[in-house]
């Protein structure tokens, strides 16, 4: 075979395989969250009648690592026909455990010097533990944060990036036909990116 037909069934065959890999990356069943999400019932999520009780429980049967720490920070709140209603921090409960200790601190911005009041916390101890207690029964839904974005299950992976990076949030509600039927977290569409669009030749 002479040396320039040999060269170009080369890069040919170069070429096949790079046009083959990148079918695979761009294969539609491939580049949407639907595969990524985790299911509603393997993360944490509540009923909205449910009290803070249930909410520490919840956060608390999601633990990993060595010290068993909560493994999430946020969890989803439904009504009784599973639909999304809202989500709870980690922040929240401790609100509604100790309102008296942080009340006046639930601010979206704060400018200005810090008073005293920090400096002082520790003196409310004993009071802070009496009304933890106390308010454990509590119900969680004036502690609820709405819900005002989602995304479809049929969104490209690279759109749920960017309006993840836009959003500034780790953990969006995924729906189907308008129900909940998981969350996509960006530790998924990490691991998506570095083992396609971004992996190592």
């Amino acid at each position: 075979m002479r040396p320039d037909v040999e060269a170009a069934a080369f890069y040919l065959m170069i070429l096949d395989e790079l046009l083959e890999k990148r079918r695979s990356i761009v294969d539609t069943n491939k580049s949407t969250i639907r595969d990524l999400v985790i299911p509603i019932d393997r993360y944490p999520h509540l009923n909205e009648n449910q009290t803070l009780q249930e909410a520490i429980q919840s956060f608390m049967s999601f633990r990993a690592g060595q010290q068993e720490r909560p493994h999430y920070a946020m969890l989803f709140v439904v009504n009784d026909l599973n639909q999304l209603v809202g989500k709870l921090y980690l922040m929240d409960i401790m609100h509604g455990l100790a309102p008296a200790l942080l009340k006046g601190t639930r601010v979206e911005k704060f400018e200005g010097q810090e008073g005293d009041y920090l400096d002082l916390a520790p003196l409310y101890e004993t009071s802070t533990f009496t009304e933890c207690g106390k308010n454990r029964d509590k119900p969680i839904k004036p502690l609820i944060h709405s819900i005002d974005f989602s995304f479809p299950a049929d969104t490209h992976i690279l759109k749920a990036l960017v309006m993840m990076s836009k959003r500034n949030e780790s953990d969006i509600p995924v729906t189907d036909d308008g129900t909940i039927i998981g969350v996509l977290r960006l530790e998924e569409i990490f691991m998506a990116m570095c083992n396609t669009y971004c992996s190592i030749p």
